[in-house]
């Protein structure tokens, strides 16, 4: 199973800020301009736009989109990245933060010596740990 994120006329950007972040590697990008003529594809969507990519984002495979449908207000997920050091999570927590909102701020939790979480500037809630 993989997650699939659509960004809405955003994705290009947002896969620059997870490879800056996150260190996330790009596995395969194929914009609209590359669909054929004859593929069904809505010719008014901006050739420039996303219109498949894989990402991998500390080995998990994440599929990213400009297309799909309106984001759905409500709708509730997060992503979850564990880490081996308090150092490592602080350091990712706060490149994720720039830009967007602290959720829960970095506390010691019963299940994890470090936790907190994050909603990056692009609307992704991101729930980060210590492995511990």
């Amino acid at each position: 199973m993989n997650v699939t994120i659509s960004f809405q006329k955003v994705c290009d950007k947002a896969i620059n800020f997870y490879k800056e972040a996150l260190g996330a590697e790009v596995k395969e990008i194929a914009y609209f301009r590359d669909a054929p003529e004859d593929s069904g594809m809505d010719p008014s969507l901006p050739p420039d736009f996303v219109m498949h990519s894989e990402v991998s984002i500390y080995g998990t495979t994440v599929i990213m989109t400009d297309g799909g449908s309106a984001p759905i207000t409500g709708d509730y997920f997060s992503l979850m990245l564990a880490f081996d050091t308090a150092e490592e999570v602080t350091a990712v927590y706060n490149k994720l933060a720039d830009g967007g909102n602290m959720i829960a701020p970095l506390a010691t939790q019963f299940w994890a010596t470090l936790c907190g979480d994050v909603q990056d500037r692009f609307g992704i809630h991101w729930h980060i740990c210590t492995n511990n």
